[in-house]
């Protein structure tokens, strides 16, 4: 079923005024070259918990430099910014936050169970929901993080070209009601949010965080072929390490912890 299409607004996003941490400032826009760009183009003067939004991106991207594309009001296109030390959890386990977050907040605003996909990816029904983009700075005052969760919302599954179409969904195709995109959004950020008040109150919650990305990862048992240094792998996937690393027992013998950062998932 069709669901409505409007711009989403501040009230929105945060209806019950700025959260915990996040939402002190809030930047909405039509048109962005990218969420994360923008936050990390800020992130001495947007301060922390700040939160940029966008209906459209020209230069959405993903990991690695991979482009990102969505049509306009379509998608959930969301970013947060961080100010953390520099031994901070959230550099290491920014992607698992976005994830997690974002599969909770579907769970509660659809009818849809999506799980993970390492290093990044949203999933449902073995098709690529939406993703998530982790990426830290440098400023005058120390470290930021940028979050950022793309969602696939409204889209119908012409959207979906060329190697997509058997590889990618949205909420509108999965679901058996009305997508509430201002609903999910809120959610979103209201997820993040706890997740972030609860870890910094109780160290021990980074580990809570890991258990409940590693309950819904769709990888660990399963073959995966990977690529790095110009070589690929292929074996299977036993774990997750505690630094999001994926643990591989290959194929050649031997096991091996590849990380996000330098690794290539082939599809």
């Amino acid at each position: 079923m069709t669901s409505p299409q409007r711009p989403l607004t501040v009230d929105d996003l945060l209806p019950h005024g700025p959260l915990g941490r996040l939402g002190g400032r809030v930047f909405v826009h039509e048109t962005l070259d990218s969420t994360n760009a923008f936050l990390l183009g800020r992130a001495a003067d947007a301060g922390d918990g700040a939160v940029a939004g966008a209906e459209y991106q020209t230069a959405g991207r993903g990991r690695l430099g991979r482009r990102w594309e969505a049509p306009r009001g379509a998608a959930i296109l969301l970013s947060v910014l961080l100010h953390e030390a520099a031994d901070s959890p959230v550099l290491t386990h920014g992607a698992l936050l976005g994830a997690v977050a974002a599969c909770e907040a579907i769970e509660a605003a659809t009818d849809c169970s999506p799980g993970v996909r390492w290093p990044n990816d949203i999933m449902l029904n073995r098709r690529k929901l939406g993703g998530v983009l982790a990426e830290s700075c440098t400023h005058a005052d120390g470290r930021a993080v940028v979050i950022g969760v793309g969602l696939n919302c409204l889209q119908q599954r012409g959207h979906f070209k060329g190697e997509l179409a058997d590889k990618a969904t949205s909420l509108e195709c999965e679901s058996h009601q009305p997508v509430d995109r201002a609903a999910l959004a809120a959610g979103l950020l209201a997820r993040l949010d706890d997740w972030l008040a609860s870890s910094a109150q109780e160290p021990r919650d980074w580990a809570a965080l890991r258990a409940a990305w590693r309950a819904r990862c769709e990888d660990v048992g399963t073959r995966v072929t990977l690529e790095h240094d110009g070589h690929v792998f292929t074996g299977t996937a036993l774990d997750i390490s505690d630094t999001g690393d994926v643990i591989v027992e290959l194929d050649q013998g031997g096991r091996r912890h590849f990380a996000a950062a330098t690794t290539t998932r082939v599809w």
